[in-house]
Parts: C-alpha cells; sequence; structure tokens
C-alpha cells in the first residue's frame, strides 16, 4: 500500500535524523513529565533510540498479528478503521519522540499540552471508527463475552464508540486544565471506560442467554 510506504519511510527518517541530533544531546534525558507538566524522570540518551525505533516495531508487529488471528477474515472487513488506528499510533508516536527530542535539546515546550491533546485526538478518530471493529483476537474490546459472542460484539463495539469520543474530549479538556483536575478528568475517564466495557459486555452477554431459554 502507498500509504504503508509512505508511513514506513516517515518512520526510517525519524529513525536515521535521530543520529544526527544523538551527539548533540544531553547525558540524560526526559522520560516523562508528570500531571503538571514537569519533568519528574529522565534516563540515559541512548533512550533516544528506543523511542526512535519504537513507531517501527509497532508498525510491523500490527501488520504481523493479523496474520496469525484465527478470525484473519474480520481484518479484511475492518480493515479502514485498523489502518487509520495504525496510521494514528505511528503518527503520534513519532510526533511525540521529536517533541522529546526538542526539549532534551534544551528548549521549553508544553508536554502536558501536546501529549493530552494528541491521545484526546486519537481517542476521537478511534472511536469514530470503533462500530467497523469485527469480531477478532488482537484488535478491539476482548474480555470473555466479546469474545464468546459476535453479537455481544458488535453490540458493544458500536456503543463504546461514544465512550471513546467522550474520553477523548476529555483528555482535551484537560490539556487546558490544571495538573490535578487533568489528573481527575483522565484517570477518572479511563476507569470509567474499563468498568462500562467490563460491565456492558457481561450484562448483554447474560440478556442474549436468558431469552434464549
Amino acid at each position: 500500500m502507498k500509504k504503508d510506504s509512505f508511513l514506513i519511510i516517515i518512520a526510517l527518517i525519524s529513525l536515521i535524523a535521530t543520529f544526527f541530533v544523538y551527539g548533540s544531546l544531553p547525558e540524560e534525558i526526559p522520560r516523562h513529565w508528570g500531571s503538571n507538566g514537569e519533568v519528574d524522570a529522565y534516563w540515559g540518551k541512548e533512550g533516544a533510540f528506543l523511542t526512535a525505533a519504537l513507531p517501527l516495531l509497532l508498525y510491523f508487529l500490527m501488520r504481523f498479528l493479523p496474520k496469525i488471528d484465527p478470525k484473519r477474515e474480520s481484518y479484511r472487513k475492518h480493515k479502514k478503521a485498523y489502518n487509520i488506528t495504525i496510521y494514528g499510533i505511528i503518527v503520534l508516536m513519532i510526533a511525540l519522540h521529536w517533541v522529546t527530542m526538542y526539549a532534551s535539546l534544551g528548549n521549553d515546550i508544553n508536554m502536558k499540552l501536546l501529549v493530552t491533546m494528541g491521545v484526546g485526538i486519537l481517542f476521537i478518530i478511534m472511536g469514530n471508527y470503533m462500530g467497523q471493529i469485527r469480531h477478532n483476537y488482537f484488535f478491539g474490546i476482548k474480555n470473555p463475552w466479546t469474545l464468546a459472542s459476535e453479537e455481544v460484539w458488535n453490540k458493544t463495539h458500536r456503543v463504546t464508540r461514544y465512550a471513546f469520543i467522550l474520553l477523548g474530549l476529555m483528555f482535551i479538556i484537560g490539556a487546558f486544565t490544571p495538573g490535578k483536575i487533568t489528573t481527575v478528568l483522565i484517570i477518572g475517564g479511563i476507569i470509567v471506560l474499563v468498568i462500562f466495557t467490563t460491565i456492558y459486555p457481561y450484562l448483554l452477554y447474560r440478556k442474549i442467554n436468558d431469552n434464549k431459554k
């Protein structure tokens, strides 16, 4: 695919360019930023190669997984959703790598704003395509009830699309709020999403099976 070739080229350029800036990096570079936007963890500058190579490694992994999925035919049905998810994740990872390089070179940057905005947009994009995801073992909301019933899987993903979009909006709002509020919005939103995607398919599965009796 042409789009895949473009994505691979961008990821390779990012990796190669990292070699050129490596010599200018300090011995320690930021590894993590807190909710207040301040760096709270560092690692050796060799970590730059890990974050530079990760997009390529993840890309090939995500292209490989459908080949070993027993329900590999599903990937043809949700091809668009899967491709957009891959592109969104890889582009975001490359962007975050270079934002980190920029900060490592001594430049001031609002990492909290960029990360939360980027992740929020990714959640919204994924939410818009969530309803297209068909029954499989690697991609989507996987728990005992969605995997056990294709009907539960389909209904869960159609409903959960709104939860993903809402969580994405919470991330974006969190980008413009104080650190503690951001933490509450994001952590609270993730917890609610996990609880919902566990309880809803369980109740739906029970209802469907009760109706069959």
